[in-house]
């Protein structure tokens, strides 16, 4: 047993396995690192659309938070003018007020009215009397 022989060992075709085994595991990793470049490409064309974003939306914000500081300052601006017409309106006659100056008016008013004399006066009372 000890000096039999043995079969040789056929190097050539052992080699062969390894190297195609090797190509075709180089071939493997090569495709793999190119899809792991293009992920990798894709998600710095994602961080940056989002950074480019959030600072749209920063900026967004900013003016609208600027828009809404400059409606509430018109808005107090307004509610000022309000109060002060108001004031104004309460100093002013209303409608009722005028309707009993003009009753007045009316009633004073010589070109319209009729005034009578003392003696009409008594007259009309004696002709009462004597209906009576």
């Amino acid at each position: 047993m000890v000096f039999e022989k043995k079969h040789p060992v056929r190097f050539e075709a052992f080699t062969s396995e390894i190297v195609r085994s090797v190509n075709d595991n180089t071939r493997r990793i090569r495709i793999l690192e190119q899809g792991l470049e293009g992920v990798r490409s894709r998600t710095s064309a994602l961080e940056e659309k989002v950074i480019d974003e959030v600072e749209n939306i920063k900026k967004w914000l900013d003016q609208l938070s600027v828009d809404v500081k400059d409606v509430s300052k018109k808005l107090t601006e307004i509610h000022s003018e309000i109060l002060k017409i108001n004031k104004e309106l309460d100093k002013t006659a209303r409608k009722t007020e005028l309707k009993e100056i003009e009753s007045l008016l009316e009633l004073y008013n010589p070109i319209k009215s009729q005034f009578v004399t003392a003696d009409q006066v008594r007259r009309m009372l004696e002709e009462v009397k004597k209906k009576v």
